[in-house]
């Protein structure tokens, strides 16, 4: 029943200020109560000879759920008899002359109790106190290590699955021209789709582990350039859908280089879950006061009420969905590191999601120039503009 050592101690802590408790209202019917005078005295008489025993007790109710070690559990011992100890000495020094006069009286201990429970509730909550520091501490350092592990088999992973699909990309490149059915062909062409499915998730996965890892540097950028060319290059994807852009120069955030995996992943989301035939994806960038506003809509089929209130969170995705439920778990990670928010909305026909960002002036000498993406796309005019196919 006692298995562990925090429900040893902690019922022997139970035990203890039980045992305090019990004491201190012994010798106060006994001692103090007939001389008391009114009710006020007498109630705070209960309360001053109980509270440090209940105390001892809660604390070793804590002790009993915990799972500290037998050498934590010790060490709050070690501090309770230590601080009642210390405080009965007082309590003695103080009595001194009485005793050497030989007089042992019920007074002195009803306060040696007193006291020296006041000592106990003390270091008993000093000593698991640092106990549970010293568990923290320990807990921490084992999360590093098991994260340092996880870390490391994911890259390790990763960089196995990267080649694997690049020789499997390399072999179906080499079959497309030696396939001649239709139905070899339509073959291949899951391949390389797969292959290519992977590839992403792969992306995905580097940009989130980049996002948990810390130790990114955030610096003034300017996000107009990169929504733009991720514009464009969600147009190229999809010549059939009619991207429009409104978007302001000289957006400038703090963020680093996984922004542009942020627009990415929402303009993706736009176009993959949507019917592209006659499809419209509006992106728009403007200041507002201290905030930089990016919103990007659709005039798609809008967002799934099933999903809809955990949109955000892993592995989440529509019921005809194909991707991996990562994309927007991406986002909203790194709309959090850049200290932004991002809400989603319905509207007429489809969904808009709007992305405010703390607005970052550029370097005090001007120095910070437009953010170079994938494609090195440079800053461009804060105009109306309909991207071509």
């Amino acid at each position: 029943m006692l298995e562990s050592p925090g429900r040893r101690w902690g019922f022997v802590f139970i035990s203890l200020g039980v045992t305090l408790a019990a004491a201190g209202l012994t010798f106060w019917f006994a001692w103090g109560l007939p001389g008391t005078s009114s009710v006020n005295q007498a109630v705070l008489g209960i309360v001053v000879h109980v509270v440090f025993g209940y105390i001892v007790v809660m604390s070793g109710l804590t002790i009993y759920r915990s799972d500290l070690d037998a050498a934590e559990c010790f060490s709050a011992a070690k501090w309770c008899a230590g601080g009642f100890g210390l405080m009965a000495l007082f309590v003695l020094w103080a009595s001194a002359p009485d005793l050497l006069a030989g007089q042992f009286t019920l007074e002195l201990l009803n306060e040696l109790v007193v006291v020296g429970s006041v000592g106990a509730a003390a270091g008993v909550l000093i000593g698991l106190n640092r106990g549970q520091a010293v568990q923290n501490r320990r807990l921490v350092e084992e999360k590093e290590d098991q994260r340092d592990t996880l870390l490391f088999l994911l890259r390790l992973l990763r960089h196995d699955v990267r080649h694997d699909l690049v020789t499997i990309g390399g072999y179906a490149d080499l079959l497309e021209g030696e396939v001649k059915s239709e139905q070899n062909r339509e073959y291949l062409e899951h391949i390389e789709g797969r292959t290519e499915s992977m590839r992403q998730l792969l992306e995905t996965a580097d940009a989130i582990i980049e996002s948990e890892t810390g130790g990114r540097d955030l610096e003034p950028i300017d996000i107009a350039p990169v929504l733009r060319e991720q514009s464009s290059l969600i147009q190229s994807k999809a010549p059939e859908v009619n991207v429009v852009t409104d978007i302001d120069d000289a957006l400038y955030v703090e963020a680093d280089d996984l922004v542009v995996e942020l627009f990415k992943n929402l303009l993706d989301n736009a176009v993959t879950h949507n019917p592209t035939e006659n499809l419209t994806v509006s992106v728009d960038g403007t200041t507002d006061g201290d905030a930089v506003v990016v919103g990007i809509g659709d005039d798609g089929e809008g967002i799934p009420g099933s999903i809809r209130d955990d949109l955000f969170d892993p592995e989440i995705r529509g019921k005809s969905s194909d991707g991996d439920g990562l994309g927007l778990y991406l986002v909203r990670k790194l709309v959090d590191s850049y200290d932004g928010s991002i809400d989603v909305v319905d509207i007429d026909d489809g969904t808009r999601f709007t992305v405010r960002f703390p607005r970052s002036e550029a370097g005090p000498d001007g120095s910070f120039g437009p953010f170079e993406g994938e494609n090195g796309v440079g800053s461009g005019g804060g105009e109306h503009h309909a991207l071509d196919a």
